[in-house]
C-alpha cells in the first residue's frame, strides 16, 4: 500500500513540476496534515458504506478512483436511498447493462438529495470529474443519517392497507443475470439489501455473454426463416404495456396465443423496462417451442416479438460493451498518469540522495579542515618552543664557554707565576753566591715577594668566588626562565583564544573588504576618467619656455629678457628697435627661469605619464635653435646623476614605476622607438642596419 501523501498525489490534480527543484521539501507540514485529514475522512466514509452495505467489502484504503468505480452504476447510491424509505423496498442485486439505467439510478439519488435538502453533485463529477463533491455529498448524508442507516431492523415499518406512503426508491434492473429471481414478498420480509462488487459484476457479465453465445445456435434458424424475413418493421415498434404477462407463460404457449393478444403486446411500451433475465426466458421459450415443432416454423407475430426481444438484448449488450470500453480507456489513461508521477517522484528521490551525499562530503571536508588547522597550530607551538629551547641552550653553552675560558686563563696565570718563581729562585741562588752581603736585604725582598704572592692568591680566590656567584645567579636565571616559560605557555593559550576572536572579527572585515574590492575597479575607472578630464581642462596642447643660463665667460648684462611672470608671461627686449617694437610680450603655460632645475621642468610634465597608461596619446618634444639647450632639457648631460636626468629619462622612469604598481590588475607592454629628424629627414637610431634606414 502506498503512503498517504503519495496516494493523494496520484488521485488529485496534476503534479506541480516547479517543485522538482526543492528535492526533499516538496510537501510541507501543512499539506501533510491536510492530506492525512482527507485520507482519514475518506476511510471513515468507506467504513460507513461497508457498515450499511456489508456485501460491498470496500478496503479502508480505497482511493477516490476505487470509490468512483463502485458508485458509477448508481446501484450503491440507490441502495443508500432506499435506506431512507420508512418501509422496506423490494431491491434486487442485479447488474443492469444499459447506461441509461445507470443515469436513471444516479438521477433518482440526486432527486432524493433535493427532497432532503442536502448538497448534491453532477453526473459529470461521478463519471470523470473531481470526486470532491461526491464525497462531500456522501459525508453530509453520513452526518445526517449515520446512525439510522446502520442496520435493517431500524428501517422496517408496517403500514396499513390504504395508508398513504412516502415515495420509495428502487434500483432499475434489480435481478441477477444468472436467473436468480426472488419473489417480492420474500425480499420485503427479509429486508436484506445486497450490492455486488466490481469483480462480481464483471463475472456476471461474462456469464451472461456465455449464455448468449450458447443461445445463438438455437435462434439462428429462426432468424433466417421465411417468416422472420417477411416481418414488418412497423410491428417491432409496438410492444404493449402488458408484456410482463408473457413472462408467466409456460413452454409451448407462445404459438397458441391469439393474434389479438400478441398485437396488444407489440403495442405496449414496457419492453424497455423489462428485466433482462425475463427477455432471455422469452427467447429461450420461443426457440425451444420452434425446435419441438416438426417444420421448425413459428407464427409471424411471434417471430416479430422474438426479433424485438433479440434487438433489445443486443442493444443492451452493445451499450454495456461501450461502457466497459470507456472504463477501460479511463483506467489506461489514469495508469499512464500514475506512471509519469511515479517517475517524477523517483527523480525527486534521486535528487534528494545526491543532495544528502554532497552535504555529507561538505561536512567531512569541514571536519578535515578543522583538524588540519588544529594540527598546524600544534606544530607552530612545537616549533616555537623548540626555538625557545635552542635559545636557552645557546645561552647556557655560552656561559659554560666563558667559565672554561676563565678557568683556563687562571691556570695559565698560575703556570706563568710558577715559571717566574722558578726563574727568580734560580737568579737568587746565583746572586746569593755573588751577593752574600745582601742576604738580609734579599730575605726581606723574599718576604715582600711572598706577601705579594699571597695577596695575588687572595685576589684570585676572590675572583673565583665572584665567578661562583655569577654561575649561581645564572642558575637562578634559568629557574626564572623556566617559570617564565610556564607563564608564556599560559599566555600562548590566552593568545590562541584571542586569535580565534580576532579571526572571527577578521572574517567580518574581510567580508566588507571583499565588497570593497568588487567596487574597486569601478572606482578606479571613474578615478582615471576624472583624472584625464582634469588634464583635458588644463589643455590638450601646453607650451613651456625654458631660459638657458649664461655659459661661463659670457656677459650676464647682455640678456634680452626683460620680465618673467608667475603665470607664464615673458617680456623680451630688442635693442635694435625703438619705441613699442623694442619690447614684446609672450604668453606660455609656464616659463622656467635660468635657475630652474631638471626636476622643476619635469614636474608639470609628470601627470601626462599617467594619461599614457590610461590609453591617451602624449607627445613631448623640445624646439629651439642650435645651442639653446634642447638636448640638456630632454636628456641631460653625459653620465649625469639622477638629479640631472632630463625629461626623457624621468618620463621612462615614471612609466615603469606606475606600470609595476599596477601589475596586479593591469599588464602593460612597453615598446621604444627612437628617430632623428635632421634636414627634414627621419632616421631610425635603434636600427641595427648599417645603412640606417631613412624616412622621407
Amino acid at each position: 500500500m502506498n503512503s498517504q501523501p503519495e496516494g493523494r498525489i496520484r488521485e488529485n490534480g496534476d503534479f506541480n513540476s516547479s517543485n522538482s527543484s526543492l528535492y526533499g521539501d516538496v510537501v510541507d507540514t501543512t499539506l501533510n496534515i491536510n492530506i492525512e485529514a482527507e485520507d482519514k475522512k475518506r476511510a471513515d466514509l468507506v467504513e460507513w458504506l461497508n457498515g450499511i452495505l456489508p456485501d460491498l467489502r470496500l478496503p479502508l484504503e480505497s482511493s477516490e478512483q476505487d470509490i468512483r468505480v463502485c458508485l458509477i452504476d448508481g446501484a450503491v447510491l440507490c441502495c443508500i436511498t432506499n435506506r431512507l424509505s420508512p418501509r422496506p423496498v423490494n431491491e434486487g442485486s442485479s447488474y443492469g447493462l444499459s447506461s441509461e439505467v445507470y443515469m436513471d439510478n444516479v438521477k433518482r439519488f440526486l432527486a432524493a438529495m433535493d427532497e432532503l435538502g442536502l448538497p448534491k453533485f453532477e453526473l459529470s463529477d461521478l463519471e470523470q470529474g473531481s470526486m470532491t463533491k461526491v464525497l462531500e455529498c456522501l459525508w453530509t448524508l453520513k452526518q445526517q443519517f449515520g446512525s439510522s442507516l446502520g442496520g435493517d431492523n431500524n428501517l422496517v415499518s408496517i403500514s396499513k392497507p390504504g395508508s398513504q406512503q412516502r415515495k420509495k426508491w428502487r434500483v432499475s434492473e434489480n435481478e441477477h443475470l444468472e436467473g436468480n429471481t426472488g419473489s417480492q414478498g420474500d425480499a420485503t420480509s427479509s429486508g436484506q439489501h445486497t450490492t455486488l462488487s466490481v469483480e462480481e459484476r464483471q463475472k456476471n457479465l461474462s456469464d451472461y455473454q456465455s449464455k448468449k453465445n450458447s443461445s445463438d445456435s438455437k435462434f439462428q434458424h429462426v432468424l433466417h426463416s421465411p417468416v422472420m424475413s417477411e416481418s414488418s418493421a412497423a410491428l417491432i415498434h409496438h410492444v404493449g404495456h402488458k408484456f410482463h404477462e408473457v413472462f408467466q407463460l409456460k413452454q409451448g404457449c407462445y404459438a397458441d396465443l391469439p393474434p389479438a393478444k400478441i398485437s396488444e403486446m407489440l403495442k405496449s411500451t414496457s419492453l424497455d423496462n423489462a428485466p433482462t433475465q425475463s427477455l432471455l426466458s422469452v427467447v429461450n421459450g420461443i426457440l425451444d417451442e420452434s425446435i419441438e415443432r416438426k417444420n421448425g416454423e413459428i407464427p409471424h407475430r411471434v417471430a416479430c416479438l422474438l426479433r424485438k426481444v433479440v434487438q433489445e438484448i443486443e442493444r443492451r449488450i452493445s451499450t454495456q460493451a461501450e461502457h466497459l470500453r470507456t472504463q477501460n480507456n479511463l483506467y489506461k489513461a489514469r495508469e499512464e498518469k500514475y506512471k509519469s508521477r511515479i517517475r517524477v517522484l523517483e527523480t525527486l528521490a534521486a535528487g534528494t540522495n545526491e543532495k544528502t551525499k554532497i552535504v555529507n562530503e561538505l561536512q567531512q571536508t569541514k571536519t578535515e579542515k578543522t583538524k588540519m588547522e588544529e594540527r598546524m597550530k600544534h606544530e607552530q607551538d612545537v616549533l616555537r618552543l623548540m626555538k625557545e629551547k635552542d635559545l636557552t641552550d645557546s645561552e647556557i653553552s655560552s656561559l659554560k664557554q666563558e667559565l672554561v675560558m676563565a678557568k683556563r686563563t687562571y691556570e695559565e696565570r698560575c703556570l706563568q707565576l710558577e715559571s717566574e718563581a722558578k726563574g727568580t729562585k734560580h737568579d737568587l741562588e746565583e746572586r746569593l753566591k755573588e751577593l752574600e752581603f745582601l742576604l738580609k736585604t734579599s730575605q726581606e725582598e723574599v718576604k715582600e715577594f711572598e706577601a705579594f704572592s699571597s695577596s695575588k692568591a687572595e685576589n684570585w680566590k676572590k675572583k673565583e668566588c665572584s665567578y661562583l656567584s655569577f654561575i649561581k645567579s645564572q642558575f637562578e636565571s634559568l629557574q626564572e626562565l623556566r617559570v617564565a616559560s610556564e607563564s608564556i605557555k599560559q599566555e600562548v593559550m590566552s593568545t590562541q583564544q584571542t586569535y580565534l576572536e580576532e579571526f572571527s572579527h577578521l572574517g567580518k572585515k574581510l567580508k566588507g573588504l571583499a565588497d570593497t574590492v568588487e567596487n574597486y575597479h569601478v572606482v578606479l575607472a571613474e578615478n582615471r576618467r576624472l583624472y584625464n578630464e582634469v588634464q583635458d581642462l588644463k589643455g590638450n596642447i601646453r607650451v613651456y619656455c625654458r631660459i638657458r643660463p649664461f655659459l661661463p665667460g659670457q656677459n650676464g648684462k647682455q640678456t634680452t629678457i626683460e620680465y618673467i611672470g608667475d603665470n607664464g608671461e615673458l617680456a623680451v627686449v630688442n635693442p635694435s628697435k625703438q619705441g613699442k617694437d623694442s619690447c614684446r610680450m609672450f604668453k606660455f603655460n609656464k616659463v622656467f627661469g635660468p635657475t630652474a632645475t631638471q626636476a622643476e621642468v619635469f614636474l608639470d610634465t609628470q601627470p601626462l605619464i599617467r594619461s599614457i597608461l590610461d590609453g591617451y596619446n602624449v607627445c613631448i618634444f623640445a624646439y629651439g635653435q642650435t645651442g639653446s639647450g634642447k638636448t640638456y632639457t630632454m636628456t641631460g648631460p653625459d653620465a649625469a646623476r639622477k638629479e640631472d636626468w632630463g625629461v626623457n629619462y624621468r618620463a621612462l622612469n615614471d612609466l615603469f614605476e606606475i606600470s609595476q604598481s599596477r601589475k596586479s590588475s593591469v599588464s602593460y607592454e612597453v615598446g621604444v622607438q627612437m628617430v632623428e629628424i635632421y634636414n627634414e629627414q627621419v632616421r631610425d637610431l635603434l636600427s641595427s642596419d648599417g645603412s640606417q634606414k631613412r624616412y622621407p
